[in-house]
C-alpha cells in the first residue's frame, strides 16, 4: 500500500521530466545539420524511420511488458532512451542516427504501454479511480508542458553558447527518468 501512495504522489513529478526529451525538439535539426554534418533529407529520413520503428516496436513492447513487467520494462525503457541520447552526442555518421532512432523508438513503444498502467494499478479501486487517475494524469500533463516551455525557451539561447548543452541536458533529464522510474 505504501508504494502505491509513493507512485501515486511520484508520478507527477515523474511524468513531467519524462513524458517526452526536454531541450531536444527544439533544436535537433539543427544540431544534425550543424554540428553532427548530416544533411537535410538524411534527418528527415532518420525522423521518417523513427516512426516506423515505433510501429514496428509496438506488438512486441506489449509481450516484453508482459514479460518482464510494468516496472521493469519502463526502467529499461527510460535506460534505452538514455542510451539513445548518448549515441547522439557520440555518434559521427547517419547509421548512428539511425541507431540511435531506433533505440528511442524501442524505449518510447515500451514506456507508452507500461507508465500509465502503473499509475492506474496504484489508485485504489473504487468508483472515482478513473477521476482520481484523470486528475493526477493531468495535473503532471499540465506540469510536463509549462517545463517544456521554459526548456524549449532555453534550448535555444544555451545552443548558441554551446551547440551540445541541450543534448547534454536532454540526457541529464533522462537519467533523473531512469533513477525515478526506480522508485515507481
Amino acid at each position: 500500500m505504501e508504494e502505491k501512495n509513493r507512485n501515486v504522489k511520484l508520478f507527477p513529478i515523474y511524468k513531467m521530466i519524462s513524458w517526452d526529451l526536454l531541450f531536444f525538439y527544439a533544436i535537433i535539426f539543427l544540431y544534425l545539420v550543424q554540428v553532427k554534418n548530416l544533411s537535410a533529407p538524411q534527418v528527415l529520413l532518420a525522423e521518417a524511420l523513427y516512426n516506423v520503428a515505433i510501429i514496428l516496436f509496438i506488438i512486441p513492447s506489449g509481450k516484453i511488458v508482459d514479460k518482464i513487467g510494468k516496472k521493469n520494462s519502463v526502467i529499461i525503457a527510460n535506460a534505452s532512451i538514455s542510451i539513445s541520447v548518448i549515441v547522439i552526442l557520440l555518434m559521427n555518421q547517419f547509421y548512428h542516427l539511425i541507431i540511435a532512432y531506433s533505440i528511442m523508438a524501442f524505449g518510447y513503444s515500451i514506456k507508452t504501454i507500461a507508465e500509465n498502467i502503473i499509475l492506474y494499478e496504484s489508485i485504489p479501486s473504487g468508483s472515482k479511480r478513473g477521476r482520481i487517475f484523470s486528475l493526477i494524469d493531468g495535473k503532471a500533463s499540465s506540469y510536463y508542458y509549462y517545463i517544456d516551455a521554459i526548456t524549449s525557451i532555453a534550448t535555444g539561447f544555451l545552443f548558441t553558447v554551446n551547440p551540445h548543452i541541450p543534448i547534454v541536458l536532454c540526457l541529464i533529464m533522462c537519467i533523473i527518468s531512469t533513477i525515478l522510474s526506480i522508485f515507481l
